[in-house]
């Protein structure tokens, strides 16, 4: 969609100024969205995603989207196929989805909406939580397509033994771990220019309310176990797992260290995470660095798409 366009679906300027852009779309979320107004209906010449598309372009000055408009001999009208400007996987299970949100004439998020449909890398232009309700959708739509030809009802407590496993191997799918880490990790100088070593903030997860850790104590990698990597003292005592303040995080360093493409070295930080705390779930802030192993470039990624035909094959046979 060009500026033009997208200008002349909100009815300004394509020059307008941010706060122009603004004021218009929420006047015409505020009077056509459905969730507002009351009706599936806009009563408006383009549709709300039309609208919201042109916001996008205009509020940023530039599309991110491309449209391939088709046609053919004989065709009266031509077909519009959105995308979205970032690398695909084509060996991926399944396309996904490719979401907004969506603001009411406040500023306020009322819903989301697809903006595209593909099988589509996720880059830091799209919102991560958005990201992965996409991927939750897509396992979603596996699980409910077996369900459809085995013709048996919906078993929550079944779903829930493969919904996150099934979403965190499609979520592997559309993320490259190796590129984001060096996107989104701060670069450590290494002795070695070969060596690329990352540093970022974790946190240890533990229900132990009696765990003390002194500041820089070293922990080790324990064990891995429904891909969550747990960590140990000295001493060798089991204290929790790996976890994350930046949620992004967990989706690009457990795979890599399932794969063996990175090293770790885990020290303890100062002092408590008193902010994080959710049930009985204790959190210790670390410092955490991550080092590419020798030769991770020449591994082949693991097979994803067997693991998630023996998922769904296990889920069919459940």
């Amino acid at each position: 969609m060009t500026p033009a366009e997208a200008g002349r679906i909100l009815g300004i300027s394509p020059k307008a100024d941010l706060e122009q852009i603004k004021k218009q779309y929420r006047r015409l979320m505020h009077q056509f969205h459905p969730d507002v107004a009351g009706s599936s209906k806009t009563g408006y010449r383009y549709s709300v995603q039309e609208i919201n598309l042109a916001y996008e372009v205009l509020k940023k000055g530039s599309s991110g989207f491309q449209e391939d408009i088709s046609s053919g001999a004989g065709k009266k009208a031509s077909s519009k196929t959105l995308h979205w400007d970032a690398p695909l996987n084509q060996h991926a299970w399944i396309e996904r989805e490719i979401l907004h949100y969506a603001e009411d004439y406040e500023g306020n998020v009322i819903g989301n909406f697809t903006i595209a449909r593909g099988k589509y890398l996720w880059t830091t232009e799209e919102d991560f939580p958005l990201f992965l309700l996409s991927i939750y959708r897509c396992g979603q739509r596996l699980l409910d397509e077996i369900d459809a030809e085995l013709e048996r009802e919906e078993n929550s407590a079944l779903r829930l033994r493969f919904q996150p496993q099934l979403t965190y191997f499609l979520a592997q799918q559309f993320m490259d771990g190796t590129s984001l880490l060096r996107e989104l990790a701060g670069r450590v100088a290494s002795e070695k220019e070969e060596t690329e070593t990352f540093y970022l903030p974790a946190m240890l997860e533990t229900s132990h309310k009696s765990i003390k850790l002194r500041e820089n104590e070293p922990l080790f990698p324990s064990r891995l176990k429904d891909h969550r990597l747990y960590l140990k003292n000295g001493a060798g005592q089991e204290l929790g797992y790996l976890s994350f303040p930046d949620d992004r995080f967990y989706y690009i360093v457990i795979p890599l260290f399932e794969q063996r493409k990175v090293l770790v070295k885990i020290r303890a930080a100062k002092g408590k995470d008193a902010g994080r705390k959710k049930s009985s779930a204790r959190y210790h802030r670390l410092h955490l660095w991550v080092r590419f192993s020798s030769g991770d470039g020449k591994q082949m990624p693991e097979n994803l798409n067997l693991q998630i035909q023996l998922l769904l094959e296990k889920y069919r046979n459940s």
